[in-house]
């Protein structure tokens, strides 16, 4: 994986010199499409079928969801609903609309966590002058 360099200042510490920080750099995005075709190239089953496998089941996956049901892939991870509300001082006084932030939370499993933490390796990119010196400091 490429990793980028970025430079930060502590924001407690203003006069500090900035510290670099490791950002992932993504190399594009694989859809279904791609997947399918992956996966056809492996198995007795066409792109066609695969994907029509994968798009009935991302349509299906919301529904168990809204349901209060967690969906576990087994060896992918965990898709769950989670959100936040405001508070309200008694239970009475509570409404549905205090409900806020809605989001779908992915925990992975550990069998895919450890297939990526065993796998990876890390290229740094490096940023450099015009002149080929040493790399610019955005503070200066």
């Amino acid at each position: 994986m490429k990793v980028k360099l970025i430079p930060r200042k502590n924001p407690q510490k203003r006069d500090a010199a900035p510290k670099y920080y490791a950002e992932p750099q993504y190399e594009g995005t694989i859809d279904i499409d791609f997947i399918a075709r992956q996966i056809a190239g492996r198995s007795s089953l066409t792109a066609g079928d695969i994907k029509n496998v994968l798009s009935n089941f991302l349509e299906e996956m919301p529904t168990y969801m809204l349901l209060g049901r967690s969906v576990k892939l087994n060896e992918l991870g965990t898709f769950r609903i989670s959100f936040s509300s405001e508070g309200a001082a008694e239970e009475s006084a509570f409404k549905t609309s205090m409900i806020k932030g809605l989001k779908i939370i992915f925990t992975p499993d550990v069998t895919m966590k450890s297939r990526i933490k065993d796998g990876i390796t890390y290229e740094v990119i490096r940023s450099k002058k015009a002149d080929g010196g040493e790399p610019e400091n955005p503070f200066e």
